[in-house]
């Protein structure tokens, strides 16, 4: 038997160790020769006949028989192979790789280029980088045609590089093609997923069977509260490494070990991000990698994860880079981190980084498929490295919920909070309207009606969002942080347009209807009219031109006055009210140093970051709305309990409003408030001595008679009853005022007051328009006190009619007035126009304190919550909110001081000078 025929030599000489074995170029190993054939000085020989005949005996000797043809190993007759030449030998030589015979020689045919002893056509274009040129025609036809694991490896790695330049392949659609085909191969990796009718990107996501549930707290028999990544590494020159764990080798930036471990938890929304300097890339001792990722499921099987790359969708397009979803997408099974295999001309690397997962829809404490989004940079040149060395590197965890039932309930419940703002907004309207009704003579009453109505509008619409965004976020917060099994995730915080701009633009309007509302407030406060009833008696000299508008009781309690007075004690009560003007229970300071204890010395600042778990660690990206809460939650908690810690200890430490009371009693001084026009507020200060004026001495033996129980009661009313047992003590009181008693006191007190006040002469221009003064210099003090006293003897008679006449006059509220403070009938009733004596209802809460920043102790607790959160979500910085909120507040209270103090002064004639 003859071996005649020749079929591969190899190229580059390399002799096999074993001697039953040849070397193949083509798959750059040993192998076995097949069947057949025999071996002879590392050659594969044909032993073959035809028809029976040996072939040396059929053919001429130069043509030479038995050939080998794209791979597989026959016979043939007479002749040699497409891709073989006749050697002098009388041998048949194989063509190297895929090169055939043209007129005697191995060449490509016309419609390819010969390329590393390759012919390359359809794809050159694809391949015309150096690294390509070298690698991409072997692996190709390594891949294509031999069916080698290592070429299609190389194939892959260099199909995964040409992705991120596919805005400049034309070709690349063909490469494309090309490797969807090879997939079905059987050493061909997956690296495409390839979309049919039944088989798409929604599909791969949702329907791949993850048997592993998941939850926030412990690894369990069936559920994980870490999800078990891990990775492959390819090389370019097709080489595979083993399945290890995933760590840190997608983080360019550095990361401790903790920061690894947090990250791998289930819901964290793990996030690194910095600038990394390329240029160590650049050096030869960096390899690219290549990455494929693989889920442990809790059976020990493995998944593979699917990877996302921007402006990629299998045709050289793609989408944007916020398109971060799975539907419609071309998701690959590979990627790298940073190429530099064109370095040092050139280097691409991932400048972002995401793991996605969003929880199932389909089954409970699940999750769909994670997969990876990627996306990478631009070629960044020598050239450019050399002017900026530092580029960003994002990498995070997401995980995300089906947003339909999430928005559904929070958009059903704003509705429902509208509802309600419209309902409580008619409610206190009509009570006002109820307390304030159109015969009271008011300039244009439909427009003052309007205007109080938008006001209140305002103040309803800020109070009752501000609940529900506390709720609401109070909600995703202890359903987030508390929960064991999934229950609920935040909304992603990438796509802050959809997800927290409404949040935001809530808070804003919110916070901008506060402070609109809270100056209406404090400019209503500050426009009270006040009246200091002096029981001392007097001496008053009363012009004649007042004698007629008031009756003779009046004239003759003037007359019958004695002795002159003091002003002392009338200035020591103005200050006190002037004080009280801006007294609050919550302490402003106190408050935020508490605040800030809390927050960043204890570390709690990091609750608000979106870890579904109370840990303290500060690692990953905090999220608005849960910091929102915890900001909220905090600040009000620490306010009410001040107001709690002043209630429980009130019998020791009364408030300055309740010694206030006292003091005015001591002093024998009422005082009378008038807030609305048929409204207002009496403090009885009548001394149980009956005088006031003298030394200590006198002072403390008034305190020690009253204790003995000698003298009148404090109270206004001095009889009791088994239903009242406490009347004879009682100094606070509540008015509804009939219109002739407001009429008495406009013509009798303010307006007199008002036309000497406007007919006193100035100092200068600039005092009378910018700071007038409530008693500027000028006026008459004398006729002033005239006229105080008068109104004051007018004001006694009225008092004294009312104490007699207690039964009628003075009034419990009832419960549904108390609530919805509704006025009494009286005031729509005719007869109750005409009567000079005022309802008084018995108010043993002190709620002339509306009058006081103490009297709205919530409304200013919330402002202030507000103003902080404000500066937290503009500042982001703990410290810095916390100073501004104190400047803030410092100034809200300087301005309440200002003019509360000038109404004061212009409401009791005493100079401001005298009010500190």
């Amino acid at each position: 038997m003859l071996f005649i025929l020749f079929i591969i030599q190899s190229i580059n000489g390399q002799v096999c160790e074993t001697a039953d074995q040849f070397y193949n170029p083509l798959t750059s190993k040993c192998e076995a020769c097949p069947a057949g054939t025999g071996l002879i000085n590392n050659q594969c020989i044909c032993d073959s006949t035809i028809n029976g005949v040996p072939v040396n005996s059929v053919c001429p000797a130069e043509t030479n028989l038995c050939v080998s043809d794209t791979g597989s190993w026959q016979a043939s007759a007479c002749s040699c192979s497409g891709h073989a030449i006749a050697l002098p030998t009388n041998l048949c030589q194989q063509c190297p790789n895929n090169q055939i015979n043209v007129s005697g020689k191995c060449a490509c045919s016309g419609s390819t280029l010969a390329s590393d002893n390759y012919c390359v056509g359809l794809y050159v274009n694809v391949f015309s980088d150096d690294i390509s040129q070298v690698l991409g025609p072997k692996a190709y036809d390594g891949c294509n045609l031999y069916n080698d694991m290592v070429s299609c490896q190389q194939l892959a790695n260099l199909f995964i590089l040409k992705r991120s330049t596919v805005s400049t392949e034309k070709d690349f659609s063909y490469l494309y093609n090309a490797v969807l085909t090879f997939q079905n191969k059987k050493n061909m990796p997956s690296i495409i997923h390839e979309v049919s009718t039944t088989v798409t990107s929604v599909t791969l996501i949702e329907d791949t069977p993850i048997q592993m549930q998941v939850n926030f707290k412990e690894d369990r028999a069936t559920s994980l509260n870490k999800i078990p990544f891990y990775v492959m590494e390819y090389y370019i020159d097709g080489s595979v490494s083993e399945l290890k764990p995933l760590q840190n080798q997608f983080q360019l930036c550095s990361s401790s070990y903790g920061d690894t471990d947090l990250a791998s938890n289930f819901g964290v929304s793990y996030k690194n991000d910095c600038n990394v300097d390329l240029t160590k890339y650049l050096n030869s001792n960096y390899q690219t990698v290549f990455y494929s990722v693989w889920i442990k499921d809790i059976d020990g099987s493995f998944i593979q994860v699917p990877i996302k790359i921007a402006d990629y969708d299998g045709n050289g397009n793609g989408e944007t880079e916020d398109e971060y979803g799975y539907t419609n997408t071309k998701f690959l099974w590979r990627f790298f981190m940073v190429d530099n295999l064109k370095s040092p001309s050139e280097i691409i690397y991932a400048k972002s980084i995401r793991l996605i997962s969003y929880l199932s829809t389909k089954e409970d404490d699940k999750t769909f498929l994670p997969y990876f989004y990627i996306i990478y940079s631009e070629p960044i040149t020598i050239t450019t490295l050399e002017n900026e060395k530092y580029y960003p590197v994002k990498y995070g965890h997401y995980y995300y919920q089906a947003k339909t039932s999430f928005y559904t309930v929070a958009s059903a419940l704003l509705i429902v909070a509208h509802i309600f703002i419209i309902i409580v907004w008619f409610i206190r309207i009509y009570v006002w309207t109820k307390r304030n009704p159109s015969y009271t003579g008011q300039n244009d009453w439909c427009m003052y009606l309007t205007i109080r109505s938008f006001y209140v509008l305002l103040d309803t619409w800020a109070e009752v969002i501000f609940y529900y965004l506390a709720i609401f976020t109070g909600y995703l917060f202890c359903f987030f942080k508390f929960q064991q099994t999934i229950y609920i995730l935040m909304p992603d915080l990438s796509d802050y347009a959809n997800n927290y701009r409404p949040f935001e633009v809530l808070f804003y309007m919110m916070f901008a209807c506060r402070l609109i509302s809270m100056f209406n407030l404090i400019l209503r406060q500050a426009d009270v009219q006040v009246f200091f009833i002096d029981w001392e008696k007097s001496e008053v000299l009363r012009p004649r031109e007042l004698a007629e508008k008031l009756d003779n009781n009046v004239l003759r309690m003037v007359e019958q006055a004695q002795s002159k007075q003091s002003a002392w004690r009338m200035i020591l009560i103005a200050n006190e009210f002037n004080e009280l003007q801006i007294y609050r229970i919550v302490s402003v300071e106190w408050t935020l140093l508490f605040v800030g204890f809390f927050l960043e010395g204890l570390n709690w600042i990091n609750l608000g970051q979106e870890q579904p778990n109370l840990s303290l660690d500060k690692t990953i990206p905090k999220n608005y709305v849960l910091q929102y809460f915890l900001c909220t939650f905090l600040y009000m908690a620490i306010g009410l309990a001040q107001i709690i810690i002043q209630k429980l200890f009130d019998i020791w430490f009364p408030i300055l409003v309740e010694d206030f009371v006292d003091l005015c009693a001591i002093s024998n001084v009422s005082i009378l408030i008038l807030d609305d026009v048929l409204h207002g507020y009496y403090i009885h200060g009548e001394n149980p001595i009956g005088y006031a004026e003298g030394s200590s001495e006198h002072l403390a033996n008034c305190l020690h008679y009253e204790a003995l129980g000698k003298g009148k009661k404090r109270g206004f009313i001095q009889e009791s009853s088994l239903q009242h047992s406490d009347d004879v003590d009682l100094q606070t009181f509540e008015l509804f005022l009939p219109m002739r008693f407001r009429e008495a006191y406009e013509k009798v007190y303010n307006q007199e007051l008002k036309q000497k006040t406007d007919n006193a002469q100035y100092q200068n221009y600039n005092e009378i328009r910018v700071l007038r003064q409530g008693v500027p210099d000028g006026l008459d003090m004398a006729l002033v006190q005239t006229i105080k006293d008068t109104f004051s003897f007018y004001l006694k008679d009225v008092l004294t009619q009312v104490r007699t006449n207690f039964a009628k006059c003075v009034r419990d509220k009832l419960p549904v007035q108390r609530f919805f403070d509704y006025p009494p009938a009286d005031l729509e009733e005719n007869y109750f126009k005409d009567q000079s004596m005022p309802v008084f209802f018995r108010d043993p809460d002190q709620s002339f304190k509306s009058m006081f920043f103490c009297g709205h102790e919530f409304f200013f607790l919330i402002t202030d919550t507000m103003i902080f959160n404000f500066w937290m979500i503009l500042t982001n910085n703990t410290y810095l909110s916390l100073m501004l909120t104190y400047l803030i507040s410092a100034g809200i209270f300087n301005f309440r001081q200002w003019v509360g103090e000038r109404n004061l002064a212009d409401q009791s004639k005493i100079d401001s000078r005298f009010l500190i």
